[in-house]
């Protein structure tokens, strides 16, 4: 067995293995809702009535509200005075020993005009006040007589205005950054001493002017917490303690304990489910190997597909929580057309049909009496999955989920008034639209997550590829414009003989614009690519030539699968030249060997990708090869005959055929019939000869420009170059 062969194996049994193994968990759960036990903290498994009064206090809530309302209080403040006279006397010694350095020094200093103290004063000042700093210092040092008596006054004043608030270690912050500035704005201080002296004293020597009374916080906590009451509650007999579904409170759990109501835990339902769940899996086996064999041989689709029945299960078990708490009617609320149409749109629509079973029979496996909801999930599968077959846009998918959601309602009250429950006709209506709404969410919203976890080409997903804006594309026509001009057109060619033999267009249009994002790594090694530049190719051998040439399939390959982009489109990237011959460097090599082509080793000269595998990867193949010859061809002679370009799609396509390309696909020979006459339809449309008018200057004598505008210069001979492969 292959690694390949061995890995699907392991897939299978993993996508098996979470069907038997995990869908039973939940159904079990909604089948002995009524013997599983209660638990605090955990969704109740089904509804508790009390049987007689009773009323359970809750201590540990009762505690949590008593902290709470302490934690609440705001602590007691109480005046601190020495903080109040130390701001001041602290900001007045300041001052005090700058006059003193000054007065120390002031037989050395000239009475005609002010000029700064010496370097002995600063250091006289610093040592006086060494948490002031040289800033400061030098600040108040240079300052005149008369502008520190104001800085002094109004310093000072500040600091006896902040004194006498209340300011607790919390504010002081806010104080400094916010007060602080603005009282500063309203003084006349010289110059910027505000900023230098004034603004650093003050944050130096302000501090907190009140203090936290322990006691008196202490004791009105205390009043707090005491005037909490006891948190208790109450059942009357026969009023619910707790619903199916609800998370179970600690006093519910309590009162549950002392009813005696707690119940046990069997497993009987348990195996039920396990051995329905290993019947539907056989089923759905056989059933994909032989209806969907390539649904059966995709591991990533198989492990996709028992995620979302998975997920569905869970889903109806919650829908029937509901309906404990509620009516039986909200039980319409299950999402099978969501499931259709997720199914539909990333795996395959007659999957997407077949899905009728598991979704009515987890129905019937958790609500074993509702066979007129088992009939709607049926119905609404077979609804859902036709709207998904013509999505070709987003918008489509939107009208698809908005279609689904309108008939929801409908279907759910019919089914409700011809089967039951009637009663509950206009809560089935209510549930269907409550369905509509949540499967289009779920739709629209799971898809796009989806389709990157699990690399799928869905129409959505290939949308976005097809963006011209997505990053790989942007640096395709940064770093090789010809390389980008080119993969437009081959999506063009490719796109239209998928669409012609009943291919996927869109696989087939967003292989075509990533084909050759290879060449970004060396753009310059491609004819296309070489306007205004000698060819790096001429100083090369051939076998190194042929070597880049083959290399960018490689680096495509991996730099689409870096970027995510789906393996089939990567699949189509790795093939598009096939295993073909690059002949031009091989011939090169051949002439060079003197002719003996038995000294070449051409297997050196082939392409390292593999054949194409399927019919969007073998029309990309040929789209790609006619588009570039064809291309390279009228470079050279401007339009081209129709005979012409059906002589040289024939030729390539032969050449192809001879050497076993589209061996590996399911192609048949009418098929590439139908597709290569659409690519010489195209190619004729493109290339095909024009009317020449006659230009301004030479009037009606001759000459002129073509109706598409083309400039009427003649064009050179072409210059010998490798071909554009």
């Amino acid at each position: 067995m292959s690694p390949t062969e061995r890995q699907l194996l392991l897939q299978r049994l993993v996508a098996a293995a979470m069907v038997v193994l995990l869908v039973p968990v939940f159904v079990a759960v909604a089948a002995v809702a009524d013997e599983q036990p209660i638990r605090s903290g955990e969704p109740a498994p089904r509804t508790v009535f009390a049987e007689q009064p009773v009323q359970v206090t809750d201590p540990e809530a009762t505690e949590v509200a008593q902290r709470q309302a302490a934690e609440g209080v705001e602590p007691v403040y109480t005046p601190d005075r020495e903080a109040q006279s130390a701001i001041v006397r602290d900001v007045r010694e300041v001052f005090t020993a700058t006059w003193e350095v000054r007065e120390s020094d002031a037989d050395e200093e000239d009475a005609a005009a002010p000029a700064p103290l010496h370097a002995v004063q600063r250091e006289e000042l610093s040592l006086l006040e060494p948490e002031l700093d040289e800033e400061v210092v030098d600040a108040l040092v240079s300052l005149s007589d008369s502008d520190l008596e104001v800085v002094e006054r109004e310093t000072i004043s500040i600091a006896q205005e902040f004194a006498r608030q209340r300011v607790s270690e919390e504010e002081i912050d806010a104080l400094l950054d916010d007060s602080l500035p603005v009282e500063l704005s309203l003084r006349s201080l010289p110059g910027d001493s505000g900023v230098r002296i004034t603004l650093p004293v003050l944050q130096e020597h302000l501090r907190p002017t009140v203090t936290v009374d322990p006691d008196a916080t202490a004791a009105a906590r205390d009043r707090a917490a005491d005037s909490v009451d006891e948190i208790t509650a109450t059942w009357r007999s026969g009023e619910a303690i707790v619903r199916e579904g609800e998370v179970v409170s600690a006093m519910a759990a309590r009162a549950i304990d002392e009813l005696g109501l707690t119940g046990g835990s069997p497993w009987t339902a348990w195996l039920t489910a396990t051995a329905a769940m290993l019947l539907v899996t056989a089923v759905a086996g056989i059933y994909l190997s032989k209806m969907q064999p390539i649904v059966w041989v995709t591991g990533k689709k198989l492990l996709l597909l028992a995620m979302l029945v998975v997920l569905y299960a869970a889903l109806v078990v919650g829908v029937a929580a509901i309906v404990d708490a509620t009516s039986a009617g909200w039980l319409f609320a299950v999402p099978a057309g969501a499931l259709a149409m997720l199914v539909a749109l990333l795996v395959h629509p007659v999957i997407g049909i077949a899905t009728m079973l598991p979704a009515s029979v987890l129905v019937l496996l958790v609500r074993p009496n509702a066979g007129s909801v088992a009939l709607f999930a049926a119905i609404a599968v077979l609804f859902s999955v036709p709207l998904t077959t013509t999505i070709a846009k987003r918008s489509d998918l939107r009208s698809a989920t908005l279609r689904a959601g309108l008939a929801f309602p409908v279907i759910a009250g019919l089914v409700a008034l011809v089967f039951g429950p009637q009663d509950d006709v206009l809560v089935a209506v209510a549930a269907g639209a409550v369905n509509g709404l949540v499967s289009a969410i779920v739709v629209q919203g799971a898809m796009p997550f989806l389709e990157t976890l699990f690399r799928l080409p869905t129409v959505t997903a290939l949308l976005d590829l097809a963006d011209r804006n997505h990053p790989l594309l942007r640096e395709l026509e940064t770093k090789a414009l010809g390389s980008y001009n080119h993969s437009v057109m081959v999506a063009s060619l490719t796109e239209r003989a998928c669409r012609e033999i009943g291919a996927d267009p869109l696989l087939g249009s967003v292989a075509g614009l990533y084909h050759d994002i290879g060449k970004v790594r060396q753009p310059h090694f491609f004819i296309e690519n070489q306007q205004g530049i000698a060819n790096p190719h001429d100083d090369l051998e051939p076998r190194v030539s042929a070597t880049i040439i083959q290399n960018h399939v490689i680096d495509g390959v991996e730099m689409a699968t870096e970027h995510r982009l789906p393996p089939e489109v990567v699949a189509c990237i790795g093939s598009h030249h096939g295993t073909m011959l690059v002949s031009y460097f091989y011939d090169k090599a051949v002439r060079a060997a003197g002719g003996d082509r038995d000294a070449v080793d051409e297997s050196a000269y082939r392409y390292r990708g593999h054949k194409p595998r399927s019919k969007e990867a073998a029309l990309l193949l040929l789209a790609d090869c006619c588009e570039a010859t064809t291309r390279a061809m009228a470079m050279s002679r401007g339009t081209l005959p129709r005979e012409e370009i059906e002589g040289t799609v024939d030729r390539l396509l032969q050449e192809r055929l001879d050497d076993g390309q589209f061996e590996e696909c399911d192609l048949t020979f009418r098929e590439l019939q139908r597709a290569r006459d659409t690519i010489v339809e195209s190619l004729v449309g493109i290339y095909h000869p024009r009317i020449a008018y006659p230009s301004k200057q030479e009037g009606d004598a001759g000459g002129g420009r073509s109706v598409g505008g083309e400039d009427p210069t003649p064009t050179p001979p072409p210059v010998p170059a490798p071909p554009r492969r």
